[in-house]
């Protein structure tokens, strides 16, 4: 086994990051799969060397016709911020099951330490 870690941390030569930087008379963009990268990113970030791991994972399906409304929107890095705390709720549990307390619609009452699971090791977990 290597002793090397595997992620490399480099300078980033501008503080002010941005996607698809023009680099001469090009957008720095990868040459393979043609996805616009980070200010810092090299070539190869995504695909691995001239390509090389491209075809190494199938493509994602298309995404469903009800994520046009925002992915065409000028604020999508905005209100992703939104959209990633919602989603981050679904994955959060307790250290002791929900009681069951009745109350009205929407009422959810938790009992125990709140996580977010990484890993599946608690009995409720999916």
């Amino acid at each position: 086994m290597s002793s090397h870690s595997a992620w490399q941390i480099g300078a980033i030569s501008d503080p002010c990051l941005t996607w698809g930087a023009k680099r001469g008379d090009r957008i720095h963009s990868c040459k393979t799969c043609g996805i616009v990268l980070l200010t810092g990113e090299q070539l190869g970030f995504c695909c691995g060397p001239e390509g090389s791991k491209f075809h190494d994972i199938p493509p994602l399906p298309p995404l469903p016709p009800e994520f046009d409304i925002f992915l065409t929107d000028p604020r999508i890095s905005h209100l992703s911020r939104i959209l990633n705390l919602t989603l981050s709720f679904s994955s959060l549990e307790t250290t002791q099951p929900f009681p069951q307390i009745d109350g009205p619609p929407g009422f959810m009452a938790i009992q125990g330490c709140v996580y977010h699971r990484v890993r599946p090791s608690h009995q409720n977990s999916a």
